[in-house]
């Protein structure tokens, strides 16, 4: 009897440790899986926190590609125009005497080679707004438009070496090229008052930057308490990117959007984003900036 109940013994002993070691399995087995879940799910949420992270990225290094694209074009045309001008230059040359028909053309050459580089220095400065608001620093597009600058510069210079040429071997043209020239300062002149017109200005950033850059300020309330951020008189205009109204039909925030501080119509602008960053979509620029050429964004953070 003693015997068989050493060996239950020994068997409830051994059962009992059994028992022992699969509960302790069992806990290791659910502290594992627990562990093992845990870890899924902080790696789900890296993964999902790095997903959006390079699809911001990807957003970013589009709208780079796409500026840089469209710089190289602007390039590429005013090029095109510069060697027009050239072929218009030599036929004037070649054509420059006397006659009515020969002053005739060569007005016609030169009001043809004014229109060009009034269109190669808008896009000119087009190109330097584009890379201003878009925040970029990039040296070779910043020597490829002085490069440009200084071409554009030395043309001028050309243009009224060969006015002048013009003018001393044909007596009837030197009357014709200063009234021409008169003209094409009048219309140089209504361009500027144009893009003046059209010029905006935006900035986007935290209430903190906002203010601290002098931007926005708070009106109304009582003790600082209440109250709302208005437009600062005489703003820090350095802090706003300027460009043509009619160019900006889209703007990034690369944030959430909180507020925006100045007046636009809501029926010209649409907002669209996704649980990271927003971007405001200008459906009708002129409304939009019918009522301030200013905007002003705030967004949750940068």
């Amino acid at each position: 009897m003693q015997y068989k109940f050493y060996i239950c013994n020994i068997q409830l002993t051994h059962t009992l440790k059994m028992k022992k070691y699969l509960l302790a399995a069992a806990l290791f087995s659910t502290l594992f899986a627990c562990h093992n879940k845990d870890v899924e799910m902080q790696q789900a949420t890296q993964l999902k926190s790095v997903r959006e992270h390079d699809s911001l990225l990807g957003l970013k290094s589009q709208a780079q590609d796409s500026t840089i694209t469209a710089y190289i074009k602007s390039f590429n045309d005013i090029q095109d125009n510069l060697d027009s001008i050239k072929g218009k230059a030599k036929i004037m040359t070649m054509s420059s005497g006397e006659g009515t028909d020969k002053k005739a053309t060569i007005l016609s050459d030169m009001r043809y080679i004014s229109q060009i580089m009034m269109k190669n220095k808008a896009e000119l400065e087009q190109m330097k707004k584009k890379l201003s608001s878009s925040g970029m620093k990039n040296a070779e597009l910043e020597k490829m438009i002085a490069h440009l600058t200084e071409e554009l510069t030395e043309k001028d210079a050309d243009i009224a070496s060969l006015q002048s040429q013009l003018a001393e071997t044909n007596a009837n043209l030197k009357t014709e090229i200063k009234k021409f020239n008169d003209s094409m300062d009048v219309i140089s002149h209504q361009h500027v008052v144009i893009a003046e017109q059209n010029t905006i200005y935006y900035a986007i950033g935290t209430t903190k930057e906002l203010k601290n850059k002098g931007v926005i300020m708070k009106e109304g309330g009582v003790l600082g308490v209440g109250g709302t951020e208005t437009l600062k008189p005489n703003t820090n205009t350095s802090y706003f990117t300027s460009a043509d109204m009619y160019s900006v039909k889209a703007l990034p925030l690369f944030s959430k959007l909180d507020k925006i501080i100045t007046s636009h119509p809501s029926g010209s602008y649409t907002i669209h984003g996704d649980k990271k960053a927003d971007s405001i979509i200008i459906t009708d620029q002129k409304m939009f900036w019918s009522e301030s050429k200013y905007l002003v964004i705030v967004v949750k953070q940068r």
